[in-house]
Order: structure tokens, then C-alpha cells, then sequence
């Protein structure tokens, strides 16, 4: 089983280095020979503060927007809206100021001093899925890093056959370091603004003898450690993030406890709770034995063109390990970057995007049998529910809550800077979608019980923003935009962005306000509110099917300006909804399709996370061969060295790896509208595999194996009892089961 990540020397740059996190603290590890580099990331380590960023003045002229747009004057109604439809003026600038940015830590240097290095082809340095470790090895000197998510530290451990001296030195992003005699570093520090965070890194050491003491030199302060042939550095981070709590003494506490404990004992507690969550779900794909080639030198040849099946195998697994990584126990979901970053300013402030980043993150968890990484986006999705209440009450006027493009930890839920890409009103009822997913699932009650009043808060704001559109006397959202596309005015040639009633928007307003509904009635609550909702969704228009045969992306047929657009907002009802499938909708089908290549044949899937998009479309097409050649595209074009998902303008964004992990379980296995699809997108060259422990709607989880393209061996457990209907090698196969139950179906 593919598992291991491998490379033959150090990381060169930090798109090479290996990841490793336990939802709260991150590690980048390098892996250099002579000198040692960790950065360490905090997922609360954020700049910024609470800040007042709605915008009284769009209330105010929202019906003279509404009355340009509806009028065809679009110059007109979008310069209306670049004035007002946008958040306060200087709250919506990332990196500084009240937004703020995520940043990392710092960097530890471990030093090696005077280790003998007896043959450079004697270097590895891994990542093992499995067990979330990264190991480098030379000579006599073997250096083993994980993070505990028990103990909430990051470990180290250097072990040499030789006495060793080393010089250890962290540089903190935002503080200044101090040591102390025992050989604590100790930087703390804080950002500035009025409610800004405060925050504490602390490194720690244990040795089997020898002996620790502080230097200071004309380049650095430092700790040497001398004489020991083990050592183990503990290092861990807090803030005030959300807490009252001394991150100091926070740091203190948590360092004082690991060291109080043996380290095997550690170790062994990381090892079985990091293998338990990754053991959950699994995937085998036959294939060549690729694995004496490099994880690098795997990528380069798949570039070359060459085929390596099981690589596919490791990416999926490395999707399911950055999940656990980034999310398991955290207070915060992961953002554009997890928990890692290279920069002090990273792009988009590697904040929390809402118009399709964060919600991809989170498409593989349930599948994947990972519902508890859901926790914190769940908890993040309530907090800007409170946030938005007001944002809709000052912006439009409206009841419920709102949130937009961009959010960050501090509640930023107004539009962004410019309507054209921030002004997405629907975003935060694409949220919701996930909290349905998670009933689907499991029946779980006491999450609809819990989050109810979000769904509620969400569909109330669109019975009091839709309005009737004066030609069709459907209800839309107005004014908006499709993310983040622009269109050109068939009267004036002018290119504009905002509309009313784009495809995107009525697909997520008509499920939002079906997920209310449904979700009122099992509560067995608001039995009137419920009724007006049903009435809202027949007014909400039906995705539409334009002149070239392709989904309308807006009300009018418009031309794209970039008919290669990244986004493919209009397919929203192909994935992740529901709206467009094969046998309630063969016209829509065809229509999606013809809209996937023409993107495709005008440059589209250039960024990472839309290619994973388009793997997705065709999964749920049941287009395995094209999904897999997209996947191979993202391989080629949108992946460094360390796996890590390629930003087309030279940085990482994580939701690339989240959502190609989520479209390969789609080609495996599907469970939508009552029936249950083993391998409906296989691909030709995956012919031969298994895959164990994948959930299913209903409450089901399934074992497969395959071979020659066709299903050998199909167990389900059923967890909740429900009726079964699946779909497989061509036929249908329908049962009753009892919770707790496994039955072979072949």
C-alpha cells in the first residue's frame, strides 16, 4: 500500500518540506544535514482583530441597484455597486490592519555539529502517511519529528550512534527569543490592534546526559547541547485566541507535562491514535512497484508522460492525511493553507475563501469516515452565523445572517473590497450544505438540533433578500455575481460582473431552503416558516440551458469574457448539489458536459482546486477516464515536490489535494437519491484494486474489490438499518438490513 513520501536529499525550498500537524500545531521539516530547519505553525497565529466592517450605505441604495440592474442600465447599477455594495472603507485589507493575515511561528535551526556524514547516498528523508512521521536518516544520525495530539506538542527526536553536540536556535516570526538557564527558549509576543492576540512559542529539550547550556555570539543566542547521543526537543505554541488564558503559561503547561512523561509513551499514543484515523478508510490500486523511484522522481516521470497507477493511490492517501493533519481537534477549520505557511504575508492571507475553498476542504470527511474533522468548520460556520446576523440586518436590511467571499477568525462577514469577486451573498448558505451531508450520513439528530438555528438563520435571510424579477416574476438574488466571472453587454460591449439571479445563486437559494424545510420538519419546529420556504423554492428559477447547448451561467445568455474561467459556478447543481443527474435531468446532463469541455477547451482547470472541481464533475458524469486524465493534469500542473497542490501564480492552496481526494472516492463510490454506485467512474487503467471502510448515505460503510474493471467482492456494514439498494457490475441489488449487521452482497 502506498504510504510513504521519500526524497534522497533535504528539502531545497518550502513547497519540498513535509508536513506534519495534529489540527493545532503544524510542522514543516526540512531535513537538512548539517543544520536542521522546522518552521512551526499555530492555527490560531493570526494577526488582526474584531472590527465593524458592515456597510450602512448599501442598505440604502440596494433597491436603486436593484432598479439599474432589472433596467439594463448595468454601467449604471455596477457603479452603484463597486460605491456601496462592498464593506467599510480600510476594514477589508488583509495582512494589515483589522482583517489580518495567518503566520507562522518561526523557524527552529538544529545544528549538527561536527556529525560525521559518511555517504550522501545514505540520505532519506520521509513522510509516512500512516504513521504521521517524518524521518530523516544519514550516516549515524537518524531524526524522527511528529506532533502529538494528546500532549499538544511537536516532537523531535535525534538519535546518533556517536556522542553528538548540537545547537539549537528559533527565530519567531513576530517576537524576540530568550533562554533560559535550564535551556528553555521562550518567545512571546503580540500584534498590534486594539483586541489583538498575544502569543507564546516555547522549545524544550531532553537529553540522556551531557550537558545544556545558553551561548550568545556575535551572530545569535542560542543552546548547545553537549556530549548526548539521544536528544528530544519539544516544542509547542499558543495564543488568546478565543481564551483568557496566559499563552505563556499555556506553553509552560504543556511542555512541563511532556517532559514529566516517557517519550515512548508519547510516541506510542501518537502512533495509535494518528493510525486508527487513517486506517478508517483505505484505498489499493494495482499497479507497477514504483516504489524504490522518489516521490520527486515519480512525479517528474508522470510528467514525462509515464504511467504510475499507484500514484494516485498516494495522493488519495495524502489528501486523508492533510485532512487529519489540519483538522482533528482544532478550533478553527483549515484554511486556504491548513496549518502550514510559508510567509509572514501569504496570499489571500491564507484566510478562510467561502465561495468554494473552505466548503472543498471538507468534501472527502464523511466519505472518507472522517465526520469529526467537520467539528471546527461546523463551529466556525455558527460563529459566522452570530457574525452575519448583523451584516444582514445593516447591508440589506434583512432577518438571519449572511456572510460572503472572504471570512477570517475575527467574524468578517461583510461583502469584500470590490463586489466583483466579493459581494457572493450565498456563500454562507453553501456552508450549511454540510451540516445536511452530516444527517445523510449518520441520522445524527443532535447536529440538526444544534445547528438548526443556522440552516434557519440562512434561509431566513433569503425570504427577506430574494426579489421578483420584473420579467419572469421569479424570486433572485439581486444584485450579485457568478464567482468570479465577468460577461460581456450584448448593447454596450462593456464587460460587468454583477447580475440578478445567477445559476449558482438559485441552485444554493433553492437548497437552503429545502435543507430548512426537511430539517424543520424532522425537528418537528416552525411548521409556518417550513410552509413559506416550500412556497419560496417554486419561485427560485430552474437552471436554464443556453444557445450553445451549455448550462447559462446568468439569467441572460451572456459571452464570458474568459470562457476559460477557473470557476464553474453554474455546475454547482452537477457537484456538490444534486439538481443535475442522469435520470431526472438527461438535458441538463448533456448541457454540463458540453460546458466542462468548452471550459476545458479554452484553458480552464488551470488552478489546482478547479481541476479537482472538474475531476468531481466527471466522477458524478460517470466519466472515469476523464476524470483520471484531469487528475494526471493536476499531477503535471499543479503539484510540487511534496505534494502539496501548485497555485498556478507560484504558491500552495490546499483545497487542490482536498478536493482530487474527494473526487477520486466519487469515481468509487456514490450514494445519491436512494441508491448506492460501486465503481460508477472507474477508470480503465485503475482495472485492478479494493478499497475499504467508504460510507455511504444511509448509514452504510463498504469493502470492494475489483478486478478487471468488474466488482469481485462487495461486503456493507449497516449501521443504522436501512433499506439498501445498490447499484453494481450492471445490476441492482435491493435488501433489508438490521443495525450492526455486515452482509456480502457478491
Amino acid at each position: 500500500m502506498e504510504r510513504k513520501l521519500w526524497y534522497r536529499r533535504p528539502a531545497a525550498a518550502w513547497e519540498e518540506a513535509l508536513p506534519l500537524g495534529n489540527g493545532r500545531l503544524g510542522m514543516m521539516v526540512f531535513g537538512g544535514v548539517e543544520t536542521e530547519r522546522i518552521q512551526l505553525t499555530e492555527e490560531t497565529m493570526w494577526s488582526g482583530w474584531p472590527h465593524d466592517n458592515d456597510n450602512p450605505a448599501c442598505r440604502e441604495h440596494l433597491e436603486e441597484m436593484r432598479r439599474l440592474l432589472f433596467a439594463g442600465k448595468l454601467t449604471e447599477a455596477e457603479a452603484l455597486c463597486k460605491k456601496y455594495l462592498v464593506c467599510k472603507e480600510g476594514s477589508g485589507e488583509r495582512y494589515i490592519g483589522p482583517f489580518g493575515s495567518f503566520e507562522p511561528a518561526g523557524d527552529l535551526f538544529i545544528q549538527m555539529v561536527g556529525v560525521p556524514i559518511t555517504d550522501s547516498r545514505e540520505y532519506r528523508r520521509e513522510l509516512d502517511l500512516f504513521d504521521g512521521v517524518a524521518t530523516v536518516s544519514f550516516g549515524t544520525t537518524v531524526r524522527r519529528s511528529f506532533v502529538s495530539q494528546r500532549y499538544n506538542v511537536t516532537v523531535t527526536e535525534i538519535v546518533g550512534r556517536e556522542r553528538m553536540r548540537l545547537k539549537l536556535r528559533f527565530e519567531p516570526n513576530v517576537a524576540t527569543s530568550s533562554y533560559e538557564k535550564d535551556g528553555n527558549i521562550v518567545a512571546c509576543g503580540c500584534f498590534q490592534g486594539v483586541g489583538a492576540s498575544s502569543f507564546c512559542t516555547i522549545v524544550s529539550c531532553v537529553t540522556d546526559g551531557g550537558e545544556i547550556r545558553v551561548f550568545r555570539d556575535s551572530e545569535s543566542d542560542g543552546v548547545f547541547l553537549e556530549n548526548t547521543k539521544r536528544v528530544v526537543i519539544y516544542t509547542t505554541t499558543a495564543t488568546s485566541y478565543d481564551t483568557e488564558n496566559n499563552p505563556e503559561t499555556v506553553c509552560r503547561e504543556r511542555i512541563n507535562h511532556a517532559k514529566e512523561v516517557d517519550f515512548e509513551r508519547i510516541y506510542a499514543d501518537h502512533l495509535a491514535t494518528h493510525r486508527e484515523q487513517m486506517g478508517r478508510a483505505t484505498l489499493s490500486l494495482a499497479g507497477e512497484d514504483l516504489s524504490h523511484m522518489t516521490t520527486d522522481e515519480r512525479l517528474e516521470a508522470i510528467c514525462r508522460g509515464e504511467q504510475d497507477t499507484t500514484f494516485s493511490e498516494l495522493y488519495f492517501t495524502y489528501g486523508k492525511y492533510l485532512l487529519i493533519a489540519s483538522s482533528t481537534d482544532s478550533r478553527l477549520p483549515s484554511n486556504l493553507q491548513g496549518i502550514w505557511v510559508k510567509d509572514k504575508m501569504p496570499p489571500w492571507a491564507a484566510d478562510f475563501h467561502i465561495n468554494i475553498n473552505l466548503q472543498m476542504m471538507y468534501w472527502h470527511a464523511e466519505v472518507l469516515g472522517l465526520s469529526e474533522q467537520l467539528t471546527p468548520f461546523f463551529r466556525f460556520i455558527e460563529d459566522l452565523a452570530k457574525a452575519g446576523e448583523k451584516t444582514a440586518a445593516v447591508q440589506y436590511g434583512c432577518r438571519g445572517w449572511v456572510a460572503h467571499t472572504l471570512a477570517n477568525p475575527w467574524g468578517f462577514t461583510a461583502p469584500g473590497k470590490d463586489p466583483s469577486w466579493g459581494a457572493f451573498s450565498t456563500a454562507g448558505a453553501w456552508c450549511c450544505r454540510q451540516i445536511w451531508e452530516r444527517y445523510l450520513f449518520a441520522e445524527d439528530i443532535e447536529i440538526l438540533q444544534r445547528y438548526y438555528p443556522v440552516i434557519r438563520g440562512s434561509a431566513l435571510f433569503f425570504l427577506d433578500f430574494l426579489v421578483e424579477d420584473p420579467q419572469t416574476r421569479c424570486l433572485v438574488t439581486a444584485p450579485s455575481n457568478s464567482p468570479e466571472n465577468h460577461y460581456l453587454d450584448p448593447k454596450t460591449g462593456e464587460v460587468h460582473s454583477m447580475c440578478a439571479g445567477p445559476t449558482m445563486d438559485n441552485c444554493i437559494v433553492r437548497e437552503i431552503l429545502c435543507i430548512a424545510a426537511k430539517t424543520a420538519k424532522i425537528l418537528g419546529v416552525d411548521e409556518a416558516l417550513r410552509n413559506e420556504w416550500e412556497q419560496t423554492i417554486a419561485k427560485v428559477p430552474e437552471i436554464r440551458i443556453g444557445k450553445l447547448g451549455q448550462i447559462m451561467e446568468w439569467a441572460e445568455d451572456y459571452e464570458e469574457i474568459e470562457p476559460g474561467h477557473r470557476h464553474i459556478s453554474h455546475l454547482y447543481g452537477l457537484y456538490p448539489g444534486t439538481d443535475i443527474t442522469r435520470e431526472r435531468t438527461p438535458a441538463l446532463v448533456d448541457a454540463a458536459r458540453i460546458t466542462i469541455h468548452r471550459r476545458l477547451d479554452n484553458g480552464g482547470g488551470q488552478t489546482g482546486w478547479s481541476a479537482a472541481w472538474i475531476v468531481c464533475f466527471f466522477a458524478r458524469l460517470f466519466e472515469g477516464d476523464k476524470a483520471l486524465s484531469m487528475l494526471k493534469h493536476l499531477y503535471k500542473t499543479g503539484t510540487y515536490r511534496n505534494l502539496f497542490d501548485h497555485h498556478p501564480t507560484v504558491f500552495f492552496q490546499i483545497d487542490g489535494n482536498f478536493g482530487a481526494t474527494a473526487g477520486m472516492a466519487e469515481m468509487l463510490l456514490q450514494s445519491h437519491e436512494n441508491i448506492i454506485r460501486v465503481l460508477p467512474s472507474l477508470p480503465t487503467e485503475w482495472k485492478d484494486g479494493s478499497f475499504a471502510g467508504f460510507r455511504a448515505r444511509g448509514g452504510f460503510l463498504f469493502d470492494a474489490s475489483w478486478r478487471d474493471g468488474r466488482v469481485t467482492s462487495l461486503t456493507v456494514h449497516s449501521v443504522l438499518g436501512h433499506s439498501l439498494c445498490v447499484f453494481c457490475n450492471g445490476k441492482t441489488y435491493r435488501m433489508e438490513t438490521d443495525a450492526g449487521k455486515t452482509y456480502a452482497i457478491l
